[in-house]
């Protein structure tokens, strides 16, 4: 009963946040930060899921990340749907890694996974709200299909861009990178 009542508490944190972005209210609290902070309370929220499926998580931080303009709570829960959907497709066995590189002026978060992997004619489907790839009633994968279309809202409104990268059968990247301070 708890872990229903804790999945319904999120889809509705879920729903305001999607109805606030979708009405382009989504508040941001813009500060210097370096994207250590996000990722690491991302991995601490997410380790145990990876664990319990038999999933080996491996975190890579670049060392002397430059700081960054962005919303620290923001970028943690779009981290941590990169994560949790990294961990819900990927086989027990497989891996996932997050890394954060600084490449010329920006810092760039990335999740890798050896997970199912998703079809490239498939891959903008996965951004639309309430859109599963699998929509069948009799779906293996659980979810509403509003993390990424979410995710997708807060990292634009950062002023930048999801990247994907995916192979069927082999797994799939999530990526996004913010301008460095100099």
């Amino acid at each position: 009963l708890q872990g229903a009542s804790q999945q319904l508490k999120g889809l509705i944190e879920n729903l305001l946040q999607f109805s606030s972005a979708a009405n382009g209210e989504l508040p941001l609290d813009m500060t210097p930060l370096t994207l250590d902070l996000p990722v690491e309370t991302a991995v601490t929220v997410s380790r145990p899921k990876a664990q319990a499926r038999s999933i080996d998580l491996r975190k890579y931080l670049a060392s002397r990340l430059p700081k960054v303009i962005a919303d620290n709570e923001k970028i943690a829960w779009v981290v941590e749907q990169f994560l949790d959907n990294a961990i819900k497709f990927t086989p027990a066995g497989g891996k996932v890694d997050i890394e954060t590189v600084h490449l010329k002026q920006d810092v760039v978060v990335k999740v890798t996974d050896t997970g199912i992997g998703i079809p490239d004619d498939r891959i903008n489907e996965i951004f639309e709200p309430f859109h599963q790839l699998d929509g069948s009633s009799t779906r293996h994968y659980g979810g509403t299909g509003l993390g990424l279309a979410l995710a997708r809202s807060i990292i634009e409104t950062h002023g930048s861009k999801i990247q994907v990268e995916s192979y069927p059968g082999q797994g799939s990247s999530f990526s996004f990178a913010l301008p460095a301070l100099n």
